[in-house]
């Protein structure tokens, strides 16, 4: 009994989401590649903006067809070890027709970076940007942040570490996409996935999203794919709850038909129905 009465090869399943497509995830990572192509050829964007210092430390805008428009920043998964801005651009189109801008981060990955490097990375990113609103054209005070599988874990720490700061900078965070997320790092750290991570207890504890909830303000759209794994589901399910009790605007949405790697193929995934 390793973890909620899972094996060891249970838990592993459940934490292995590839485990719900035949274990071969090519073909969804090729798409990526194609449709972030395809939405540099087609669209005005400026590619490589260095954030930081490090060569990681760069992030693609695409900007709106309308000055002072919302801003979207999609935060990347890739089980905090694989993948970059460059295959995340998929849903460009559908933001910038849409009437926002959009801006895809990228941040230092396992094994060369820690796990609190990386939402420290995405949060440089945020101020950054914070800082050239105007020259890139945005309304800074219209901002929805999103994250897909281990993105979604770096965009909810985000928010449960650096609200404050964000707010400081002019940046106003109106809506959270979490999108096939993980929240709780305690299982993560039992299975394989940690062997790059080598997450220590004192990691798991304090960069948990579900130990550490952030300040209400926001609206949060939590999103998971009916295909994705049990485990995945309640992850999900059980840190829409959390913000519910700690007094958030919260939706749970459970995406009938989709499964992890497909759902962020889907434009509706990441529009808001707000317009404020």
């Amino acid at each position: 009994m390793l973890y909620r009465g899972f094996s060891q090869t249970e838990l592993n399943q459940e934490y292995s989401p590839s485990s719900m497509v035949g274990g071969d995830i090519t073909p969804y990572l090729a798409s990526y590649k194609a449709l972030s192509a395809q939405a540099r050829d087609d669209l005005t964007v400026q590619e490589n903006l260095r954030y930081g210092d490090s060569p990681e430390h760069v992030l693609d805008f695409f900007p709106s067809q309308k000055p002072g428009a919302p801003l979207h920043v999609f935060i990347h998964g890739g089980y905090w070890q694989a993948l970059s801005q460059r295959e995340s651009a998929m849903m460009a189109p559908a933001l910038i027709e849409s009437g926002h801008a959009f801006a895809t981060l990228n941040y230092t990955i396992a094994p060369k970076a820690r796990l609190g490097q990386m939402i420290d990375e995405c949060r440089q990113a945020l101020l950054w940007l914070a800082g050239r609103a105007k020259e890139l054209g945005f309304d800074p005070s219209r901002i929805t942040l999103s994250g897909h599988s281990a993105g979604g874990h770096l965009a909810s720490m985000v928010m449960a570490s650096s609200s404050d700061v964000l707010a400081r900078s002019g940046l106003r965070v109106r809506d959270v996409i979490l999108i096939s997320g993980v929240f709780d790092l305690e299982p993560i750290s039992l299975t394989p996935v940690n062997d790059p991570l080598q997450l220590s207890p004192v990691e798991v504890h304090d960069l948990s999203p579900n130990l550490h909830l952030p300040t209400p303000g926001p609206r949060y759209r939590v999103i998971v794919a009916e295909r994705d794994t049990p485990e995945f589901i309640r992850q999900s399910r059980d840190y829409a709850e959390l913000l519910r009790r700690a007094g958030h605007s919260v939706s749970f949405d459970l995406q009938m038909g989709m499964h992890h790697f497909d759902i962020i193929l889907h434009p509706g995934t990441f529009l808001t129905t707000h317009t404020d």
